[in-house]
Parts: C-alpha cells; sequence; structure tokens
C-alpha cells in the first residue's frame, strides 16, 4: 500500500490535538500509528532521489516530531508539578487534621 505525505501530515496533525486534549493514551495509539506510516513513506521513496519539496516536507515533519516531544515533555513536568502540590495538600490537611484532634 502506498503512503503519501499528506498521509503522515494529517496524522501528526491528530497526534497534536490529542496532545492538547489530554488524551494521552490516544495520542500514543496515533504515534505509533504515525511512526509506521512515516516508515513506510522511508522505505517507498527510499529507492528513489526524494524531490527537493519532499524532503523539505520530512524536514518540516521532523521538526514537528520534535516540536510533539517537547510539547509532551512540558505537560509531563506541568503534570508532575501539579501532583507534587496536591501531595503538599494532602501532608498540609493531614497535619491540620492531627493537630485538632489531640486539642
Amino acid at each position: 500500500m502506498s503512503v503519501d505525505l499528506q498521509s503522515v501530515v494529517a496524522l501528526t496533525d491528530r497526534v497534536h490535538d490529542a496532545m492538547n486534549d489530554g488524551d494521552w493514551a490516544r495520542a500514543h495509539e496515533l504515534e505509533v500509528e504515525r511512526r509506521a506510516l512515516l516508515e513506510r513513506l522511508v522505505a517507498q521513496t527510499a529507492a528513489f532521489a526524494p524531490a527537493a519539496d519532499h524532503a523539505i516536507a520530512l524536514i518540516a515533519l521532523e521538526r514537528r516530531g520534535r516540536q510533539l516531544i517537547g510539547e509532551a515533555h512540558h505537560h509531563r513536568r506541568r503534570i508532575l508539578r501539579e501532583a507534587a502540590m496536591i501531595k503538599t495538600g494532602h501532608a498540609g490537611a493531614s497535619a491540620y487534621n492531627d493537630s485538632q484532634s489531640s486539642d
């Protein structure tokens, strides 16, 4: 089955949308599919010298991939910060509750 570059770009958009929606399981599924599609695209064009516009599009896809990775790391750090704040809040509430129980 032939793969076109537009299909890979469309799948990249869907990965990005899933990440923005916070649907990490779906983003992962789509990323696995996107990588497989990209590998097939590269394999089918490996025998030919890619046209300049094709090479430019692949470079743009590579940049978007790096951007997606950066955004995923940003979301991960934000979630870890929020989890730490929640943990601190729970510890504070527990300490307050313990101090009220001892009165």
